[in-house]
């Protein structure tokens, strides 16, 4: 099938208006009510315009970093620009919120008994490994949000084999950090990403070569281990509460119950910050933060429309009525 020609390509100002209109303009009221919460949508322009336009026009639109695209959407977005000048401000404000997100992900684990590898992701472009997860959407369960991450960031659905009560969890400045604990995968299983410029490699790798937090950075140089450095926090929890899960086995074993085990209430690591603490922190950053600059009004006639500029790609719509009008 031939690619459709959308032409030439737009203008930067146009680019920057269509954005402004799919993202900013008439994003859900919720998501205006602080700065905090806007540049989340910024934050989805930029993917949009890097993914889309970059990679359509590659020669005609500029290499930005998400400051850099944020400091013309504001210049050009007429909600904006009133606040043009304070655009470092406020997205220094937001990477400190973003901060406070909670994140969730997996550690992922071998069929190994007791487990040898684990899986490892590698950021698009990057050269360190960490654990697969992401920051937790407004309200939704810690569990729920793991499973998506992980689904999102490696295709795989850990939700058969995950078990509420089985994860590690570390305090990382003013990040809490949920990671459930995955055994059972085989390790011929095809993991591939379902994102776009945001996963660079997923690979196995042994538990024996990981560091554990007890390491600082130059321990961690001298090693050859620094690609390991967001694992570390992690591993000094992982491998004791393997440890104990693999003795209570060989006690159900050694009982006579390894043939069919009783059920039995499972726990948490032990290391893991008492539940309370963490949902008042989890509260705290997942809650819309009190905005220190004025917030966004929508304006009457919400659902702004932009003119047609008599661009293929501009003038595209999405039409649902239709295509279920069509589907009857």
């Amino acid at each position: 099938m031939e690619e459709e020609d959308l032409g030439p390509p737009p203008s930067l100002p146009d680019v920057l208006d269509d954005l402004a209109i799919r993202f900013v303009v008439n994003c859900p009221a919720e998501e205006q009510e602080s700065f905090e919460r806007l540049l989340f949508q910024v934050e989805a322009a930029f993917w949009f315009y890097d993914d889309q336009y970059r990679e359509i026009w590659p020669a005609s639109f500029p290499h930005l970093n998400l400051l850099g695209f944020a400091e013309k959407l504001f210049s050009e977005c007429v909600l904006l620009t009133p606040f043009a000048s304070k655009t470092k401000e406020i997205y220094e404000t937001f990477t400190r919120y973003k901060n406070r997100i909670p994140t969730c992900g997996a550690i992922i684990l071998n069929q190994n008994s007791p487990p040898s590898k684990v899986l490892l992701v590698k950021a698009w472009n990057g050269k360190n490994w960490g654990f697969p997860k992401g920051k937790i959407d407004r309200d939704e369960d810690k569990a729920d949000c793991a499973i998506r991450e992980v689904r999102e960031e490696i295709g795989y659905d850990i939700a058969p084999l995950l078990v509420p009560e089985h994860f590690v969890e570390r305090q990382l400045k003013e990040q809490t950090v949920r990671l459930y604990i995955i055994r059972g995968v085989a390790e011929d299983t095809e993991f591939v990403t379902q994102t776009k410029k945001e996963i660079g490699g997923i690979e196995w790798h042994k538990l024996k070569d990981l560091p554990t937090g007890k390491m600082d950075v130059s321990q961690l140089k001298e090693q050859g281990k620094l690609k390991y450095w967001m694992v570390a926090p992690f591993v000094d929890r992982l491998l004791p509460w393997l440890a104990q899960m693999d003795k209570k086995a060989k006690r159900a074993a050694k009982a006579g119950k390894n043939a069919q085990p009783a059920k039995q209430k499972a726990e948490a690591p032990a290391a893991a910050p008492p539940r309370k603490k963490a949902d008042k922190a989890d509260k705290r950053a997942a809650a819309p933060a009190a905005a220190a600059l004025q917030v966004l009004q929508r304006p009457e006639g919400a659902a702004l429309k932009r003119p047609p500029r008599g661009h293929a790609f501009l003038d595209f719509e999405f039409k649902t009525h239709a295509v279920l009008a069509a589907l009857d």
